[in-house]
């Protein structure tokens, strides 16, 4: 088939597909048999009658852009008919592209990438905390991955365990894109607020990346809530502790987060591993240096994240190490500390510090976001 022809055919087909199987009225009657792959390729094509020899010309010229072997149940396929009989085209669906195969000359066959065309909109939603966060947006009709989105932008501020409160009240506005076919394809929180009795008045607005509040201060904070996920602190920030192993007392100018061995332990800011190796009474120890002055150290690990070395820039939240109980230790625990400018600090009393923040016309834009929000 000619270059222009081989267009001309592929646009039709493409408006074809997309319009739902209603053919142009310039082209003959066609057929089209559809569905998706809860078989492999060669089996979908053998059930529409395909000879041996076609199937495997069509699936060698599909395998030049497209993995067979990843075909998955959701992906989506469709084969179009003359009327009379002789196929003409092939749609393979997978990862918002369609794979367009078509007879050429000579008993050949030519393939094209086509975009899903994807629609987008948007919706918002409030309501007041009744029994759950879950529950009560649930109800309202948001989607579970928009409920965990929601959780995760105010992650650093508020407990959704602990801080949730009948009462308290929530909105949300989101944007989607949707496939010819109505399945939503991807969806993104563009403002929120959460008002509650215990957390106060929490708002946040999408903006390049990020999300920032009415202040225009990002809501992403220097430090994680904690370095790992704990089942309790088996000892707090003091000046005076009996220690397990030693039997005196001494000061603990640190938080001991007892959990067991191999759980992983991560960076609670951005910075770079300053030291990685055995020292003394904390056994293998982690010691990173963050912006401001600040240092934290990790203690009694059993072992040590690949890669993690002197030297080694690590971002918030990157596995840096594992629970252990090495050094002068009663038990599997972390010893985590925080210093700025060599002064030892209480973790727990640390207030929220953002990250950054924007101004001028992108702080305008945030604010408009969140005024846009219902209310309950």
């Amino acid at each position: 088939m000619a270059g222009a022809a081989a267009g001309a055919a592929l646009l039709a087909a493409g408006a074809l597909f997309f319009s739902g199987g209603r053919p142009f009225s310039s082209e003959p009657p066609l057929r089209i048999s559809s569905g998706t792959f809860s078989a492999s390729l060669d089996a979908v094509l053998k059930a529409e009658g395909f000879d041996d020899g076609t199937r495997h010309k069509v699936s060698t010229a599909l395998s030049k852009k497209l993995n067979l072997r990843r075909l998955r149940p959701e992906d989506s396929y469709a084969v179009v008919y003359s009327t009379w009989g002789p196929f003409k085209y092939l749609f393979v669906t997978r990862d918002l592209q369609n794979y367009f195969l078509f007879p050429g000359e000579g008993g050949a066959y030519s393939l094209s990438v086509l975009p899903v065309q994807v629609s987008t909109a948007s919706s918002k939603a409030s309501g007041a905390i009744k029994s759950s966060l879950w529950e009560s947006m649930s109800a309202a009709g948001v989607p579970p991955a928009l409920i965990l989105d929601y959780a995760d932008v105010f992650s650093w501020s508020v407990d959704f365990l602990t801080e949730v409160r009948d009462g308290d009240k929530w909105a949300l506005a989101w944007e989607y894109g949707a496939d010819p076919a109505g399945r939503v394809v991807s969806q993104k929180v563009t403002a929120a607020l959460y008002d509650g009795g215990e957390t106060g008045r929490k708002t946040a607005a999408a903006h390049s990346g990020g999300y920032y509040d009415e202040k225009g201060e990002s809501l992403r904070s220097m430090f994680l809530r904690a370095p790992l996920h704990y089942r309790r602190i088996s000892s707090y920030f003091t000046n005076r502790r009996f220690h397990p192993v030693l039997k005196y007392f001494r000061p603990h100018q640190g938080i001991d987060y007892a959990a067991p061995s191999g759980t992983p332990v991560s960076a609670v800011a951005d910075g770079t591993v300053s030291f990685a190796g055995w020292k003394g009474g904390n056994g293998k120890l982690v010691i990173l240096r963050h912006g401001g002055g600040y240092e934290t150290t990790y203690g009694h690990l059993s072992r040590y994240a690949r890669g993690i070395r002197a030297g080694k820039r690590v971002s918030q939240g990157d596995l840096i190490a594992y629970v252990g109980s090495t050094g002068l230790s009663s038990g599997p625990h972390l010893d985590f500390r925080l210093k700025q400018g060599g002064k030892p600090l209480n973790f727990l009393k640390i207030k929220y510090r953002s990250s950054g923040g924007v101004s001028g016309k992108a702080r305008e834009a945030v604010i408009a976001a969140i005024r846009a929000l219902p209310a309950e």
